[in-house]
């Protein structure tokens, strides 16, 4: 899935990020959103951009970044 479809609050890992434009691509890697990394929805904007919780930080993203990130849930193991 991509991040414009993932629910709030679930865990993810990002499986890919990044569109056509590589400037984009890598000021995302440079915000910490690149592949292997855990991640979560924290809230949703008006305009269908999304506020992301990765580790201790925050960064708010637009929906059109959203559609060109894949990530992953992350299945919590019983214990």
């Amino acid at each position: 899935m991509t991040l414009d479809e993932a629910p709030r609050g679930l865990p993810l890992h990002v499986v890919a990020a990044g569109n056509a434009n590589p400037a984009v691509t890598r000021r995302l890697a440079e915000l910490g959103l690149r592949p292997g990394v855990r991640l979560a929805v924290q809230s949703r904007t008006s305009g269908g951009g999304a506020v992301l919780a990765i580790g201790d930080d925050r960064i708010a993203v637009a929906r059109r970044i959203l559609t060109g990130v894949q990530v992953q849930r992350i299945e919590q193991a019983d214990g």
